[in-house]
């Protein structure tokens, strides 16, 4: 985290806790309403010099030579059995790439994607403490945020608000990215995520809050879940092939592209093969917070699933990111560890169908 911005952040009234997980549903935070969430809890690697650009092409599943100063992209690195390593939202700022992962896998992944620079002009840092960077979204997030920017800023022209489009300033950048809450047409709410310089964070910040309320990134974590993206963390590495937590269906994988490690596995996957498994979300009935990994079973005791990612939503119920067997979906479905606690599978705002 960037020096001060912790204090900052707590100034500012927001409660850092790692286990603030029931925070959604004691603030009565809404999906729609304005929100601003810190993001400082996940790790920002940049990878930059003069191979930069085809160093990450070999190594991840997108296409990389899309990722410009006014687009960004997720993207996955695999293992060589197609099983991914890690997930990243991926942005640039002049020559340098920004990788934003789960940051209890920071240090493993600048620490193996190391091995493989060997003679490239490429050098990968932790840059965790170099921006700081928080979420905003909101029915009306669009509007608010172009104001403030072009209050601070002079910046005055229109704030990309499609989805996978962003904009570069000296100071900050501006992902638009998938938005969504209940009721709302996929697509119609994006959320913006903010990566910037310190002292610019924090006026940007400020400003916004005027009208927007701060919350810890278990907000943001419950927003991701909404609209159906999934994070990779450490306890979930090298489990699963990106069909399998929906990769393909959102646009974290490229089949034009050329190799990169997994990629005949995955491609295999995807034209001659059918995935067993695939990533649901689910409510589920209990204000117990389920650990990743946690397992789901089916009415006949089989195991159908596990944990991927899991908050508790603004009605103090379960919400998670599940990757279940196929054929066991459409079966009563229980957490192994509370029996009990009844699953209802909900619409994710994207088709499964490839």
């Amino acid at each position: 985290m960037n020096p001060g911005w912790e204090e900052f952040l707590k100034a500012q009234g927001v409660n850092l806790e790692k286990n603030q997980h029931d925070s959604l549903h004691s603030q009565k935070a809404s999906a729609d309403e304005p929100m601003l969430a810190d993001l400082s809890g996940y790790g920002l690697i940049r990878v930059s010099g003069e191979d930069a650009e085809t160093f990450l092409q070999n190594q991840l599943t997108n296409d990389i030579r899309e990722v410009t100063e006014t687009s960004h992209q997720i993207s996955a690195w695999c293992s060589p059995k197609g099983r991914i390593i890690a997930t990243f939202r991926i942005f640039r700022r002049k020559d340098d790439f920004y990788l934003c992962v789960a940051a209890d896998l920071l240090e493993h992944v600048i620490k193996k994607l190391g091995m493989y620079v060997m003679m490239s002009k490429v050098s990968i840092e932790d840059a965790s403490d170099s921006l700081v960077y928080f979420g905003f979204s909101g029915e009306n997030a669009v509007s608010l945020l172009q104001n403030a920017v072009a209050a601070q800023s002079g910046l005055d022209s229109t704030l990309a608000n499609q989805a996978g489009q962003g904009i570069n300033h000296q100071s900050f950048s501006i992902l638009c990215i998938d938005g969504s809450a209940p009721g709302a047409i996929p697509g119609t709410m994006p959320r913006f995520e903010i990566y910037a310089e310190a002292a610019e964070g924090k006026q940007l910040l400020q400003a916004l809050s005027q009208t927007a309320r701060i919350f810890p990134q278990c907000a943001w974590d419950y927003h991701n879940i909404l609209a159906g993206i999934p994070v990779i963390a450490k306890a979930s590495s090298e489990k699963w092939i990106p069909q399998m937590v929906n990769y393909t269906a959102i646009g974290g994988v490229s089949f034009k592209k050329g190799c990169y490690p997994g990629q005949e596995v995955v491609a295999r996957l995807n034209y001659l093969g059918k995935t067993r498994r695939r990533m649901y979300h689910l409510l589920v009935d209990t204000d117990k917070l389920p650990a990743i990994n946690d397992a789901i079973a089916s009415d006949n005791d089989k195991e159908a699933g596990k944990i991927l990612n899991a908050v508790i939503n603004p009605e103090n119920k379960v919400e998670a990111l599940a990757v279940l067997k196929i054929a066991e979906a459409d079966k009563p479905l229980s957490l192994t560890a509370a029996q009990e606690a009844q699953i209802t599978l909900l619409n994710l705002p994207y088709s499964l169908e490839e």
